[in-house]
């Protein structure tokens, strides 16, 4: 197959990939810990290849033999009515090489309101973009592989290897159950290419990290007797200002692969910050101040180094015995996905790109992390990440650019059919 006749094959089924694109938003799929919607969006994607060629296969994480003692998996979730699916396109003359698609359904909440741009699952298009909660991350590059899979079934493309769409529960909030759930039930291949929103770079390498909970305590009260009372808010605020100075520390320092050139390859993003009684409490020091924040790693570091620096840099009030402060994971560690750019499936992926778009294209390091470790920790396919243009991922009125989404299904289906065989 060659550019012209990918793009004309997307083309031809323009209305349906962007249909299925809008469904997929118009089924709120929220991941709400432990709980999640997922359900809704898998059963449009059943519903899509409904009488197509190909296999389904829904299973719930949790009930795949032997996962719950799987070092990988974090507990603390359930997966009532939160299948993952996968669908298989068989190959039709075997002996060449499976490519796996791997996508998550779930989507973080509709939150934070109010969107302008209307109802976060309206689905709406205008001017060349699609808005609603997912269509950026990561609907649209979901259905970009559903379409794919769907045009080779009904047109009947010969292909060397199967040709997999794994569509998992559970990625947002460092979950990863889903797809390492899909792993262990033997859904795997020669290359995994997910489709999260990268404004169509191939980036065979992601950052990696994990959440965090500062906990500082107080006793709580006014000091109207003369006593003397430590406020978790200021030990609070003192190890905000360290972290600070660790964000700005390790950023000044050499980064590895494909992040060597970058300013400033690792966030240290806080999101939430809680003390006091709620609106219109007592007047008073708290007993207890909690600060949340995600940060960033990049691939090769280790979770013990993670927190080695961590332990490090705060050590001033975790040392202080008057006012105590206490730091504790929250969320698995994310590694850092770490394919080198030289790998035969990532140099035939920007080649196919290069081919629709007809503009040189290099790897890149990726934003986020993800799923994509899962496959380079415990299997042999090796994972790159190539998906659309877009916006506001996890905020209001996030979209995706329709024109990118063509692309990127022509440069799948271009990649599909030739790498399979």
């Amino acid at each position: 197959m060659d550019a012209k006749q990918a793009r004309e094959l997307v083309k031809s089924e323009w209305d349906t990939l962007v249909g299925l694109t809008v469904d997929l938003v118009r089924a709120p799929t929220e991941n709400r810990i432990p709980h999640g919607d997922e359900v809704r969006g898998q059963k449009v994607l059943a519903d899509f290849f409904a009488g197509c060629a190909v296999e389904i296969d829904s299973f719930r994480p949790d009930q795949v033999p032997g996962i719950t003692d799987h070092p990988d998996w974090w507990r603390g979730r359930d997966y009532t009515d939160r299948p993952n699916l996968v669908v298989t396109r068989r190959a039709t003359s075997p002996g060449g090489r499976a490519l796996v698609f791997n996508g998550h359904m779930d989507t973080v909440t509709r939150a934070p309101l109010p969107w302008q741009s209307g109802d976060p699952f309206s689905g709406k298009v205008r001017d060349g973009k699609l808005f609603g909660r997912g269509s950026y991350d990561m609907k649209a590059g979901v259905a970009a592989c559903a379409m794919v899979i769907k045009i080779i079934a009904e047109q009947g493309i010969e292909t060397g290897g199967d040709i997999l769409l794994q569509s998992v529960v559970d990625e947002e909030n460092a979950g990863a159950n889903g797809t390492l759930a899909a792993i262990l039930r033997g859904h795997v291949g020669a290359l995994a290419i997910i489709p999260e929103p990268t404004n169509l770079k191939v980036c065979p390498q992601t950052r990696g990290g994990q959440v965090f909970e500062l906990i500082a305590e107080g006793a709580g009260g006014v000091a109207y007797g003369g006593e003397t009372i430590r406020n978790p808010i200021s030990t609070l605020a003192e190890a905000i200002g360290l972290l600070g100075r660790y964000e700005a520390d390790i950023n000044a320092r050499p980064h590895p692969g494909l992040f060597a050139a970058e300013r400033h390859p690792r966030d240290l993003v806080f999101s939430k910050l809680m003390a006091g009684d709620s609106p219109g409490g007592n007047i008073g020091i708290p007993v207890e101040a909690r600060a949340e924040f995600f940060i960033q790693t990049l691939p090769g570091m280790t979770e013990a180094e993670l927190h080695g620096e961590l332990q490090a840099a705060l050590a001033p009030v975790l040392s202080n015995t008057t006012a105590p402060l206490r730091l504790e994971p929250t969320s698995r560690y994310l590694s850092g996905a770490d394919t080198s750019p030289e790998n035969a499936g990532v140099v035939a992926l920007r080649e196919a790109l290069e081919a629709v778009t007809g503009e040189t294209q290099s790897a890149t390091g990726a934003t986020f992390g993800g799923d994509g470790y899962l496959f380079n920790k415990w299997t042999s396919t090796p994972s790159v990440h190539l998906g659309p243009r877009g916006g506001n991922a996890h905020g209001p009125d996030e979209f995706v650019d329709l024109e990118s989404l063509e692309i990127l299904a022509a440069a799948l289906l271009l990649h599909a059919v030739n790498w399979s065989s």
